[in-house]
């Protein structure tokens, strides 16, 4: 059985091609650069006014100016002020040069003139924001590799980039399995895993197709197959552990798919299975449990979907754990945990069925089997994919304090 290192090694083995396009950047969100974006123009371009005022120029003691023009921004004064003149100047417009902005609080203007009332604020170059204090035209802002937020796209944007280079993200053909998932009667249960993974694909900019297949061999090679067929990497939920039911490995392989590994040395996902086809479609068979879809998605899935951009991996944050906390499994635990004020927190769980104790979580902690650690330590932490800090669940009463630890 493979640890979890060895199984990143295999999925980093693993002949896959990366592809880009270019898109608008208002339409890169969540998109993965393909190059580096660098500013095409220094930042600011002008000596810019920070505040509504007065831009003036300088004259000794003289506290009175004559006003000559209003200048907005996006307007420029034409040609230059003489001492004793003044410009009233908005937030953002371009200052002519050898003025100092004064704030319009510290004036009182009467008619074509201006007198300022607080004399501390006469001094040279004030309330300027000066030409490239911020980046100078060829500057790199974002490096290859960034995957793009709200504050990435607008620093695209700001950068001159109206259309930038991406990666394209693979087509995902997502297969939840079993009789019991969506069935009526008290032995069916609610599909999560698939909104889940739809979820999942969303966030990542994936486009992707969801198919159910029931308990039979052949009617679960045919709906793989045709899965197979449209997609870039196939996922499937369930049946890839030992029990009688457990047919998707040997689907994967009637359909000519060759494994890269089954099972890993983790707690919970352990059955996951990866495979891939000489055509170059990949499978990725994930344990039907949902707390060890969670997990896996992101130990595994994140990995393998990211070698199609550009190598792309999520940052693990090193985090002090809140508490005493002792893991006394023969596997390596990704558990469940909160990210407060003080650090991780251990969540309580009832197993990797529990995914509301997960979905009450902020990512996964890693912890090496047999590991103890103190409050205090550090820890290495995962925050789940398109998660927002203290966005969570909440952990029905279950009989216990709620404390975490």
């Amino acid at each position: 059985m493979l640890t979890y290192a060895e199984a990143l090694a295999a999925l980093d083995a693993l002949p896959i091609e990366s592809r880009t396009e270019t898109l608008g950047a208002h339409l890169a969100l969540g998109r993965v650069l393909a190059e580096p974006v660098a500013m095409d123009r220094d930042q600011p371009s002008f000596d810019r006014a920070t505040m509504d005022g007065f831009a003036i120029v300088l004259d000794g003691a003289r506290d009175v100016f004559d006003i000559v023009s209003t200048v907005l921004a996006g307007q420029a004064h034409a040609g230059e002020l003489a001492p004793r003149q003044a410009v009233r100047i908005m937030t953002g417009a371009p200052c002519p040069a050898g003025t100092t902005v004064v704030p319009v609080e510290k004036t009182e203007a009467d008619g074509d003139r201006v007198r300022v009332t607080d004399t501390s604020a006469l001094v040279p170059a004030k309330n300027i924001a000066r030409r490239g204090e911020d980046a100078r035209a060829g500057d790199q802002v974002l490096v290859a590799g960034t995957r793009l937020s709200p504050a990435t796209v607008a620093t695209a944007a700001m950068a001159g980039s109206a259309e930038i280079q991406v990666y394209s993200p693979p087509s995902l053909g997502i297969v939840t399995t079993g009789d019991e998932v969506g069935a009526a009667g008290p032995a069916g249960i609610h599909d999560s895993n698939g909104p889940l993974l739809q979820a999942f694909a969303a966030a990542l900019g994936c486009p992707a197709e969801r198919h159910h297949a029931v308990d039979d061999a052949d009617a679960l090679r045919g709906t793989l197959g045709r899965a197979a067929a449209k997609a870039n990497v196939v996922i499937t939920v369930g049946g890839v552990s030992m029990g009688t039911h457990d047919l998707v490995p040997g689907a994967a392989l009637d359909l000519g798919f060759e494994p890269v590994f089954h099972k890993v040395a983790i707690q919970p996902g352990k059955p996951v299975f990866v495979a891939r086809h000489p055509d170059g479609t990949i499978f990725l068979g994930l344990p039907g449990n949902p707390v060890s879809v969670l997990a896996t998605a992101h130990l595994f899935g994140l990995p393998l979907i990211g070698r199609f951009l550009g190598g792309w991996r999520p940052t693990w944050l090193s985090l002090p754990v809140t508490c005493d906390h002792e893991h006394r499994g023969k596997r390596h635990l990704f558990l469940p945990g909160v990210l407060g004020d003080g650090g991780v927190t251990p969540i309580p769980w009832n197993g990797s069925g529990d995914l509301l104790a997960a979905g009450a979580g902020d990512g996964l902690i890693d912890l090496a089997a047999g590991r103890r650690s103190a409050a205090g330590d550090l820890v290495r932490f995962l925050p789940f994919l398109g998660h927002s800090i203290g966005d969570r669940g909440r952990i029905p009463m279950r009989g216990t304090s709620g404390e975490h630890c």
